[in-house]
């Protein structure tokens, strides 16, 4: 993989698969579940949105209780589906990449190597 076309080509296709599978699976996960992955970006804004929740209500003057009652929706998440969601986003989408940057490899190698000298006899 000397040729700089190549490294290019390579390093782009495995961006653009990476990308393109990650919003598959995001839009997979969504018509077979009807919610959101159990990303960490999931966890991320549900425990934003649990804070703010909770100093609404304290704001607002509500019981210690009623506080208390106020859950991260990310903690509600089933073991299994989260294990589903590594599998995923992990091995299928390695996967993915590794077939496009390989075929990308494959294809930018064969179009840029030189053709030997026809044989003249």
């Amino acid at each position: 993989m000397a040729n700089p076309l190549v490294k290019i080509a390579v390093t782009a296709s495995g961006f653009v698969a990476a990308r393109l599978g990650r919003r598959i699976a995001d839009a997979g996960w969504g018509a077979v579940f009807g919610e959101e992955p159990p990303d960490d970006q999931f966890t991320r804004n549900s425990e934003k949105e649990t804070k703010k929740r909770v100093k609404q209500a304290k704001k607002d003057g509500l019981s210690k209780a009623e506080i208390d009652e106020i859950r991260n929706p990310a903690d509600d998440v089933p073991w299994w589906k989260r294990m589903l969601w590594a599998v995923v986003s992990g091995i299928l989408l390695q996967g993915l990449r590794t077939a496009a940057q390989s075929g990308a490899k494959k294809g930018t190698d064969r179009l840029t190597r030189r053709r030997p000298r026809p044989n003249r006899g």
